[in-house]
C-alpha cells in the first residue's frame, strides 16, 4: 500500500469530522497528517516496523495506530464510526469539485440532500440558489460539475490503472500453465485516462484450451471481485474488477493464435477494423507476424490512435520514440522557498543522485499568496543559494568527486489575468528561465483564455509555456484555448511547450504533439514535483510524449546541459540588445 493510498482515508475523515461538526483540532491534526504521509520518501510500512513513525513530527502513537489499522484494514475505526451515522451518499455528495465539507453540511442540513439525485434535483429546482453562501451561478456549477462526476466513473489516470494492472500481471504470471503475459488496452497504448485493464495471456503449449480448464486456473489465481468467465471464437475472456471499482479483464488464448487477438485486445476499435484481421491465418503468434501478413511494418500501439496511422505506417515505425533514459534534465519544480516540501539544496541532491546532469528550480511568483508565492526579496535570496550550490557541484566536478551538475535559477511566474508576467522586468531579466503558467481565474471562453495565453508567450521572459490548459484529470476541466494558435505563437516567439508529467496534468495533452512538432516547437517534459519523491513523475511525462510520437531532438530537457544553456543565451540575446 503506496503512502498516497494510507494518507486518503486520513483525509477523507478529516474532511468527514468537519461535515458532522466534530472537533477541528482533530480534523486538522488528520489533515496535517495525510499531508505529511503523502510526502514522506520513506514507505510508511517501513517506518512502522522500524518504529520510527511515531517520532515523525505531526505523527503520535495514536495515529500511528490508525495507520496500521488502515495498511490491516484499509480503513479505521474513527472513519468507521463517522461513516456508520452518515447516509452513504454523502459521500458522493463530498466528491463533487467545489462542495468542501461546510457546503455540503448546509445542504445536508437545510434541504436534506444526501444523495448526488437528490443535489441535482435541488439544484435543477433552484432550491440551492436560495441558501445563504449559494447563488444561481454556484448552483449550475454544480450541474455541470456532477455531469463530469459521472463521467469519470469507473476510469482513472494511468498511474493508478498501471497499479492494479502490475498487481493483475504478476499475479496471472505466477500460474505455471502461462507462459506470457502482455497489456491491451488503454494500459498498452499509454492512454492518459484508463477504462479498462487487459491483460492478454498466451498459454504454454500443451495444456488445453477450454472453458473448463480455465475456470480451473481462474479459481486457483483468487483473482479480485467475482471474476465472469465467456468464451469466444478464438479466446476465452474473464471479466471482474478491483475493490476500487477498476474494471479488468483477462483474455485467454492459444499459442497459435496469440497475435491477432492481442493486436485486437491492444485497439483501439477503429485500427482493428481498418487493419481487418476476420480472416487472418490460423498462425500468427505474434503482432510482428500480424504485420507482416498484412505487409505493413510494426507501428508501436501507442501511435495506434494518431489519426490515419496505417496510412502513416512507414513514417511512423521508422520514429526513434523518446525514452525516459534520454532526458537530461529535470524543470520546473518547486522547494521550500514556496509551497514545496524539501529544501532547495535536498531537491537538487535528489536529481543529482538520480542521473541528471542539471536541475531547474520554479517556485511559484509573488501573485500567488496561496502558494506562498516568493517576493522579490525571497527571489534574490534564493539565486544567492543557487550560486554558492553551483560553486560546491563546480568544486566536486573538479576534482572528480561527482559528475558536472547545475542548478537553473528558473520561476514559475503566474500569467495575470490581463496576460502579463508576475514581477517587473528588472527582476524577470534576474532568472536564467521562466515558466509561465494560469493559477487563478479560470473562468474564461475560449477566446480570452487564447489571447490570455498568447500575451504571455510574447513577453520576451518567458522560455515555457506551463500546463497549457490547467487541466485535472478526472477531477476539473481545463479552460478552453485554441491549441493550435497558441502552438503557433510558441514557435513564433520560441517558447517551448509544458508536457506537465503530474498523471493529474499530463498537459500539454499528447493529441496536440504532433502539431508541436510541425511547428518547430520543444516539448519540455517537467515533472512539476513538489517534494523529492514526486521527481519519479518524468516518467509519466515520458510515456505519454511518446503516444504523442515525440523523440528526443524535439524534447528540450533532452538536451545536454551545454546545449541547454545555448538555448538560454540564445533566448536572452535580444533582451541584452535592448
Amino acid at each position: 500500500m503506496t503512502n498516497k493510498v494510507i494518507a486518503r482515508p486520513l483525509k477523507e475523515t478529516a474532511e468527514l469530522i468537519e461535515l458532522t461538526g466534530g472537533n477541528p483540532f482533530r480534523a486538522r491534526a488528520l489533515a496535517n497528517a495525510a499531508r505529511i504521509v503523502e510526502r514522506l520518501e520513506i514507505p510508511v510500512s517501513e517506518l512502522i516496523a522500524s518504529g520510527e513513525l511515531a517520532n515523525v513530527k505531526g505523527i503520535g502513537a495514536g495515529l500511528v495506530s490508525q495507520i496500521e489499522e488502515i495498511i490491516a484494514y484499509g480503513s479505521f475505526e474513527l472513519r468507521d464510526d463517522i461513516l456508520g451515522g452518515l447516509p452513504p451518499g454523502l459521500l458522493d455528495v463530498l466528491s463533487v469539485k467545489g462542495l468542501g465539507a461546510k457546503k455540503v453540511r448546509t445542504l445536508w442540513q437545510k434541504l436534506g440532500i444526501q444523495s448526488l439525485e437528490d443535489l441535482e434535483a435541488a439544484a435543477q429546482t433552484g432550491q440551492i440558489a436560495t441558501l445563504e453562501g449559494f447563488a444561481e451561478k454556484s448552483q449550475q456549477t454544480i450541474l455541470e460539475n456532477i455531469a463530469h462526476l459521472r463521467s469519470y466513473a469507473g476510469k482513472r489516470r494511468i498511474s493508478d490503472a498501471w497499479m492494479d494492472a502490475d498487481q493483475l500481471q504478476q499475479l496471472v504470471t505466477s500460474h505455471p500453465a502461462i507462459e506470457s503475459v502482455s497489456f491491451g488496452g488503454d494500459i498498452a497504448r499509454l492512454m492518459d485516462v484508463v477504462d479498462e485493464i487487459i491483460v492478454v495471456v498466451k498459454l504454454k503449449a500443451g495444456n488445453t484450451f477450454s472453458p473448463t480448464f480455465i475456470e480451473e486456473v481462474v479459481s486457483s489465481l483468487q483473482l479480485p471481485g467475482v471474476p465472469q468467465t465467456e468464451s469466444r471464437v478464438d479466446s476465452i475472456r474473464v471479466t471482474s474488477s478491483f475493490s476500487d471499482g477498476m474494471p479488468y479483464a483477462i483474455v485467454f488464448v492459444s499459442a497459435e493464435r496469440f497475435g491477432p487477438v492481442l493486436t485486437s485486445e491492444i485497439g483501439p476499435a477503429s485500427f482493428v477494423a481498418q487493419l481487418g484481421l476476420v480472416d487472418a491465418p490460423a498462425s500468427l503468434r505474434s503482432e510482428k507476424e500480424v504485420f507482416e501478413w498484412k505487409k505493413l511494418p510494426f507501428i508501436p500501439p501507442e501511435l495506434r490512435d494518431l489519426p490515419q496511422c496505417i496510412e502513416r505506417a512507414e513514417a511512423l515505425s521508422e520514429l526513434s520514440l523518446l525514452e525516459f533514459s534520454q532526458l537530461k534534465g529535470v524543470l520546473h519544480n518547486h522547494s521550500t522557498y514556496s509551497d514545496g516540501a524539501h529544501s532547495l539544496t535536498d531537491m537538487s541532491l535528489a536529481v543529482r543522485k538520480a542521473g541528471f546532469g542539471y536541475f531547474g528550480i520554479c517556485d511559484h511568483s509573488q501573485s500567488l499568496k496561496i502558494a506562498s508565492g516568493m517576493s522579490v526579496a525571497t527571489a534574490r535570496k534564493q539565486k544567492a543559494e543557487i550560486t554558492r550550490l553551483n560553486l560546491g557541484f563546480e568544486k566536486e566536478a573538479t576534482a572528480r568527486i561527482a559528475a558536472p551538475f547545475k542548478v537553473f535559477f528558473g520561476v514559475e511566474s503566474d500569467i495575470l489575468s490581463d496576460g502579463s508576467l508576475d514581477y517587473e522586468d528588472e527582476m524577470l531579466a534576474e532568472f536564467d528561465f521562466i515558466v509561465a503558467s494560469v493559477h487563478v481565474k479560470f473562468n474564461m471562453s475560449e477566446a480570452e483564455a487564447t489571447d490570455r495565453l498568447i500575451k504571455a508567450i510574447s513577453n520576451p521572459y518567458t522560455t515555457i509555456l506551463g500546463h497549457p490548459t490547467g487541466r485535472l484529470l478526472l477531477k476539473r476541466e481545463g479552460y478552453p484555448i485554441d491549441h493550435k494558435a497558441v502552438l503557433e505563437a510558441c514557435a513564433h516567439y520560441g517558447v517551448a511547450v509544458e508536457l506537465n508529467a503530474n498523471p493529474y496534468r499530463l498537459d500539454l495533452d499528447w493529441r496536440w504533439i504532433e502539431t508541436a512538432i510541425s511547428l518547430g516547437v520543444l516539448v519540455s517534459i517537467n515533472p512539476d514535483a513538489h517534494s523529492i519523491d514526486q521527481l519519479d513523475l518524468m516518467k509519466w511525462g515520458a510515456l505519454v510524449a511518446r503516444k504523442g510520437g515525440l523523440t528526443a531532438p524535439g524534447c528540450l530537457n533532452a538536451m545536454t546541459v551545454e546545449q541547454f544553456e545555448a538555448f538560454l543565451q540564445q533566448r536572452k540575446k535580444p533582451m541584452l540588445v535592448n
